[in-house]
Order: structure tokens, then sequence, then C-alpha cells
């Protein structure tokens, strides 16, 4: 009984680093002035691709823009999303795709926080309506 106690607390562990929380398989942070951001057919992300190793740090980066509201909310996956996974993903929020001006400050934000590589930008209507693969990207910067 003690050792499937254990492998329970492990397989649903808790934990603010995303590479080591098993108990959900998203983080997400809004900025203080839009706690009121939910995503929509307008609304599009940033993808941003990073290894386990990085993950906590590069998500700290972004966690610490959205509190001093140079970005206005992201996620990213945690240890249990990317099970299987080759490494974990983090996806900066704009409000409307259509808002080219908006959608890259948001990049040159991400540009500022050492994300220079270039990155894909994806309309959350395509995320909705599964487009993957070649038409996938909206913007690459």
């Amino acid at each position: 009984m003690k050792k499937k106690l254990c492998m329970e607390e492990r397989l649903f562990k808790k934990s603010d680093k995303p590479s080591e929380d098993m108990s959900c398989k998203w983080h997400y942070k809004n900025s203080p002035s839009h706690n009121d951001f939910s995503p929509t057919d307008a609304t599009g992300k940033w993808c941003i691709f990073v290894s386990t190793v990085d993950v906590d740090e590069e998500w700290r980066k972004i966690s610490d823009a959205i509190e001093s509201n140079k970005l206005m909310c992201a996620k990213v996956s945690t240890a249990l999303r990317s099970m299987g996974r080759n490494g974990h993903v983090i996806c900066v929020y704009t409000r409307d795709w259509a808002d080219r001006q908006d959608v890259m400050c948001a990049r040159e934000v991400l540009q500022s926080l050492g994300f220079v590589k270039e990155l894909g930008y994806k309309r959350d209507i395509d995320t909705r309506n599964r487009i993957y693969g070649s038409g996938e990207w909206y913007v690459r910067a």
C-alpha cells in the first residue's frame, strides 16, 4: 500500500515549476490589467518551444514580463502535458490577431527577453479548427 501511495504522490505532484508539475496540463498567467482574458476566435499566440531543462527559467522570464504588464497572458505546458513529447511549449497571447501592431509589439517584448530565434504566431481559430502543418502559422517572425 505504501508503494502505491508514493506512486500516486509522484503521479499527481504539484509544483510551481512547469518541468515538475504533474497535477495539471498547463500553468496560466494573466497580467494585472488583463485578469478578464480568455481565448476567443480573435485571439492568437506566439508559440515558444523549449526543452525540459530550460522551461522553468524561460517561463520565469515570461511570467515576470506579464506581472509588469509588458505582456498580456501566457500559458506553459507542464510535465504532465509534456509526457511523451519532446519538451514544452509556452504560448504568449494577444487579444486580436488582426491587430498586427499589437502582435508585433508582443514579439518585440519577447525578443527583448532573449527569444530571438524565429517564432510562429498562431490564431486560436486555427487551433480550434485543428489546422497544423504547412498552413499552421499565421505569422513567422
